[in-house]
């Protein structure tokens, strides 16, 4: 065998040892790695949980076959602390339990974004003091004070609409454009009764009882103990700064008697209505409502026309 011939067969058999050498070298990195992983089975919110969810619910529409739930595998290594990996651990984390804070969609159930029921939810109707009902409104921002008025506070309606001049208080009469005298030899026709604008507080002092879902707290009830907000999952939304989504803040669910909710009814039905928010020592006062013949201060009748 020549020469040549005996360098490139040496040539061959290091190139074939460094090419196991590190076929080896990346099998055993693959085995090191395959070794520390677990596929394990875990469970995501499909779409967001509220706070205060209860866990009864979840379980369920889980054991029924909906949708608020989706089971899937991951890495046991990449899961966050607590995750729950079986459908028992499922059953013993939500049983009589509920959520202790906003779950964003997607995010992996763990056990610690569930919290035992430490308190009795009183409902909004044994809230409400014999001989009052509850009456629900919505207004505008602007109307609606823009979010100011919370449960527990009072506010008063004012209402305008146009109303028959022959119907208006005494004092504001007399603002109607008379009719022009008949013309020769005609007869005089019916005298029409004039319409005119009118602004008027309808009623005053009415309690809040709730805005949007925020019920006013109850006085009889226990302190409350808020839960400890988990730490966000790396790769998930940070929901711990969310605030809970308690509905439109100017719906407005007011304390009222029977007659106090007609005459809001009618109000709303008949008028463009306004809210003030009022203190707590707020005092009840009586206005004579406003026309244009008294909104700049004097009688414009008489400014006008002497």
């Amino acid at each position: 065998m020549g020469r040549r011939a005996i360098v490139l067969l040496v040539a061959l058999i290091l190139a074939g040892l460094a090419a196991w050498a590190v076929w080896n070298y990346l099998q055993g990195i693959e085995n090191e790695i395959e070794e520390g992983q677990e596929a394990v089975t875990v469970y995501r919110a499909a779409d967001a949980i509220v706070e205060g969810t209860d866990g009864a619910i979840i379980l369920s529409d889980f054991n029924s076959g909906g949708q608020l739930l989706e089971s899937g595998t991951e890495e046991r290594e990449d899961l966050p602390d607590g995750a729950i990996t079986s459908e028992e651990e499922l059953n013993q984390v939500l049983t009589n339990k509920v959520a202790a804070g906003p779950i964003s969609a997607n995010s992996i159930l763990v056990a610690s974004q569930w919290t035992e029921i430490t308190i009795d939810v009183t409902p909004l109707a044994e809230q409400i003091p014999e001989g009052k009902q509850a009456i629900v409104i919505s207004t505008d921002n602007v109307r609606g004070v823009n979010g100011f008025v919370n449960p527990g506070d009072r506010v008063n309606l004012i209402i305008t609409l146009d109303i028959a001049e022959d119907l208006l208080p005494e004092e504001l009469q007399g603002i109607g454009t008379p009719a022009a005298p008949p013309a020769e030899g005609e007869a005089p026709a019916e005298a029409d009764v004039s319409v005119v604008t009118f602004t008027r507080y309808v009623l005053q002092g009415i309690p809040v009882l709730a805005t949007g879902r925020d019920i006013r707290a109850d006085e009889d009830a226990p302190p409350q103990v808020e839960a400890e907000p988990e730490a966000p999952v790396e790769g998930e939304a940070d929901t711990t700064g969310a605030e809970e989504d308690t509905g439109n803040e100017t719906i407005f669910t007011l304390e009222v008697t029977p007659e106090q909710a007609e005459r809001i009814a009618y109000a709303f039905e008949n008028g463009s209505m306004w809210l003030t928010l009022v203190p707590a020592d707020f005092v009840e006062v009586e206005t004579p409502g406003v026309t244009i013949l008294n909104l700049f201060g004097g009688n414009l009748a008489e400014d006008i026309f002497g």
